[in-house]
C-alpha cells in the first residue's frame, strides 16, 4: 500500500483549522514529511517523501510563525498520525515548552476520541463486561498535539517533529 504525503499534509493541515485559537488565520504553519533512513555508519539520512511504503519511518516537521501584530497565546498544534501508520512517541519533540499529548479512544463511556498525555491510558470492556485499564499503544494514537506553555510573540517561530512507522 503507498500512501501519498500530499493526502497526509492536506488532513494535517486540515486538523490545524479546528485548533481553537483566537488568530487562526495568523499563524503560519507549514509541513513537511521525510523517510527516514540509516547510513551503514548509523547516521540518520532524510529523504523527502512523495509516497511511502511499509516498514519505513516517516518524520514530518512542522513550522508555525505569528504573522499577527502581536503575540497570542493558547496556541495548541496538531499533526495526525495517519491510518496505517503508528506514532514513534520518543521521537516526538518541541523546540519550546510545550504539553505532548496523543488523541485516541481511550474510555469506551465517552464518545468519540479525546485527548491525553503519556502514558495514555485506554479502557477495554471484557468479555464477562470487566473493565480492563491498560496501557494504550502506538496504535492506538490518531493524531498528536502540542499545547505551547507560553505565548508566540510576535513573529516568532516554533517546530515540532514527531516519527511514525508505516505498517
Amino acid at each position: 500500500m503507498t500512501i501519498t504525503i500530499t493526502q497526509v499534509a492536506r488532513v494535517a493541515l486540515f486538523s490545524l483549522a479546528f485548533v481553537p485559537t483566537a488568530a487562526f488565520a495568523e499563524l503560519k504553519s507549514e509541513m513537511q514529511a521525510f523517510v527516514v533512513t540509516t547510513d551503514p555508519a548509523g547516521v540518520e539520512q532524510y529523504q523527502a517523501a512523495d509516497a511511502v511504503k511499509p516498514g519505513q519511518t516517516i518524520e514530518y516537521r512542522m513550522q508555525h510563525t505569528n504573522t499577527f501584530d502581536n503575540a497570542i497565546g493558547g496556541v495548541a498544534v496538531v499533526g495526525p498520525v495517519p491510518s496505517g501508520s503508528e506514532l514513534i512517541a520518543e521521537k516526538s519533540s518541541s523546540d519550546v515548552s510545550a504539553t505532548f499529548e496523543v488523541r485516541g479512544e481511550f474510555d469506551p463511556d465517552r464518545a468519540g476520541e479525546e485527548w491525553s498525555t503519556l502514558p495514555a491510558t485506554r479502557i477495554t470492556i471484557q468479555a464477562d463486561g470487566s473493565r480492563l485499564a491498560e496501557t494504550a499503544k502506538p496504535e492506538h494514537f490518531t493524531a498528536v498535539r502540542w499545547k505551547l506553555s507560553d505565548a508566540m510573540d510576535e513573529d516568532a517561530s516554533v517546530n515540532h517533529a514527531y516519527r511514525v512507522q508505516v505498517k
